[in-house]
C-alpha cells in the first residue's frame, strides 16, 4: 500500500531525529513481534494534524512556544506506564531541563493504583466516585472524584521521574466544586501562590506558584457556616510553555464511562488541546458480545463532545490491543478495531490501528513470549507498554499517513 507523506506536517530535523530516537531502548528481536509496516496513522483531517504537527515542531524551536495534548482512556492509562513514557519521549524531544506533568487525580485516595510518578499524601476521610460506578455522581475529566467534609484536611502531592530531575510546573490547575457551598481551597506550599483565574464554567482555579515546583501543599478554608465541604475532578501542574502531556484512565472505563461525566467538555476546553488521543475500547468489547453499532454511537457521541469542547483540534483513535477471553483469543477486539477505524473516516478522525500492530489474533503468544503482555492476555507489562508508547511516538513523528482513502482491512 502506498504512502502519503506529508512534509509539511512533520518536516524539521530535530523531529525526525526523535523518532529515530523512540526506537533505541529496544533490541531489534523486540520488534518482530509488532507489525511495523502498519505503525501508521491513518489520516483524515490534514487540517487539523497540520496545526498540532506546525505546534509540536514550533516546540523544538522556541523555548515559549506551547503545545497541549490529552489523551483520556482505561486501565491502560490509569498507571501512566505508558501515557509516561510518552509524555517522557515527547520531553526528551524537545529538550526542557524541567518538564511539567500535567494532569493528573490522586488515585490512592480511592484505594485504587497510584501512579508510581508520584506521590500523595492526605488528612481527612475523603468520599471518591469513579465513572465506573452506577451512579458516580457528578464528574469531570478525569472521571474520578473525591469528597471531604472538614476544613482540617490537606492534601499533598509530590512529582518525580526517574529521567527527569525535576518534573513539576510554575502554575497549578485545580479542576473542583466552586460555589457558595464549598470549602475554600488554598496552596499551603508552595508559599506566595497567587490566584490568576477562576473559571465557573470549568470549575477550576489556576494559580501562579512563582517557581517551578514538584511538590504542592493544599489546605480548605471555611469562612462560614453555609461551607460544608470540597470535591476534587483533578489537578494539573504544568507550564505556560513547552509540551502538556494530559493523561486520565479509569480502571475498566468504556466510552459510555466519558459520557457520564457531566463537566468533561468543560475541563477538557480548560486544557486548550491540540490534540485529543481516545485510548478505549477494550471494555467496551470485553464480553461474549459486543454490539459494535451501540459502540459506535456512543463512540461519535465523545467526539462531539470533544470537538464541542475544541473545535478544530486534531483527533486521535487508537484501538484495542490484542487480549484473550475466557483462555481464548477476543474476536471482539478485533472487531471493536475495525468498528473504530471505520467511525474515524466517517467522523473525520485519525487512528493508529495498535491491534493491527499487534499482528492480531495471530501474535498474542509472540508478545507473551518477548515478556510483553501480561499472564491476564488484557494488560501489557511494564515493558510493553513502554514498548507501545515508543511505537505511537514513532507514528506520530515519522511524518508518514496512510492515505486518507484507505480503510484498514483487519
Amino acid at each position: 500500500m502506498r504512502r502519503l507523506v506529508l512534509s509539511s506536517i512533520f518536516v524539521i530535523s530535530s523531529l525526525a531525529a526523535a523518532a529515530q530516537f523512540t526506537v533505541l531502548p529496544f533490541s531489534p528481536d523486540t520488534f518482530v513481534v509488532a507489525d511495523r509496516s502498519r505503525n501508521l496513522i491513518e489520516l483524515h483531517d490534514t487540517a487539523a494534524w497540520q496545526r498540532f504537527g506546525s505546534k509540536l515542531a514550533a516546540c523544538t524551536e522556541s523555548d515559549t512556544a506551547r503545545v497541549s495534548i490529552v489523551h483520556i482512556g482505561d486501565s491502560h492509562l490509569q498507571a501512566d506506564i505508558f501515557s509516561g513514557e510518552m509524555r517522557r519521549c515527547l520531553h526528551k524531544m524537545t529538550g526542557r531541563l524541567q518538564p511539567s506533568r500535567g494532569l493528573f487525580f490522586p488515585y490512592a485516595m480511592a484505594k485504587t493504583n497510584n501512579p508510581t510518578n508520584y506521590r500523595v499524601n492526605w488528612r481527612g476521610e475523603w468520599t471518591c466516585h469513579k465513572s465506573t460506578e452506577k451512579d458516580g455522581g457528578t464528574l469531570g475529566l478525569t472521571g474520578m472524584s473525591a469528597t471531604v467534609s472538614s476544613d482540617t484536611a490537606y492534601l499533598t502531592v509530590k512529582v518525580y521521574d526517574s529521567e527527569f530531575g525535576f518534573y513539576g510546573g510554575t502554575h497549578l490547575q485545580m479542576f473542583a466544586e466552586i460555589g457558595s457551598t464549598n470549602f475554600e481551597p488554598e496552596i499551603l506550599y508552595p508559599d506566595g501562590a497567587e490566584i490568576e483565574s477562576i473559571n465557573i464554567l470549568s470549575q477550576s482555579i489556576v494559580w501562579n506558584l512563582h517557581c517551578h515546583t514538584d511538590s504542592v501543599a493544599i489546605g480548605f478554608r471555611q469562612k462560614n457556616a453555609d461551607q460544608q465541604s470540597f470535591t476534587l475532578y483533578g489537578l494539573n501542574l504544568f507550564d505556560a510553555e513547552g509540551v502538556e502531556y494530559h493523561a486520565a484512565g479509569v480502571n475498566g472505563a468504556r466510552v459510555s464511562s466519558y459520557l457520564k461525566c457531566e463537566r468533561f467538555t468543560a475541563q477538557l476546553a480548560a486544557l486548550h488541546p491540540d490534540l485529543v488521543i481516545v485510548s478505549l475500547g477494550t471494555n467496551d468489547s470485553y464480553m461474549q458480545r459486543f454490539d459494535s453499532t451501540v459502540f459506535a454511537a456512543q463512540l461519535e457521541k465523545l467526539v462531539t463532545e470533544i470537538r464541542t469542547a475544541q473545535p478544530g483540534c486534531a483527533i486521535l483513535l487508537t484501538t484495542p490491543g490484542s487480549n484473550k477471553l475466557s483462555s481464548r483469543p477476543n474476536m471482539n477486539a478485533v472487531t471493536c478495531a475495525i468498528t473504530i477505524c471505520r467511525e474515524a473516516k466517517k467522523l473525520n478522525c485519525s487512528v493508529w490501528n495498535f491491534n493491527a500492530i499487534m499482528g492480531a489474533p495471530k501474535k498474542i503468544g509472540l508478545w507473551n513470549d518477548a515478556g510483553l503482555i501480561a499472564s491476564d492476555y488484557v494488560h501489557l507489562t511494564r515493558a510493553g507498554y513502554r514498548f507501545q508508547a515508543h511505537l505511537l511516538v514513532e507514528a506520530l513523528l515519522s511524518g508518514t499517513f496512510w492515505p486518507t482513502d484507505s480503510l484498514i482491512d483487519n
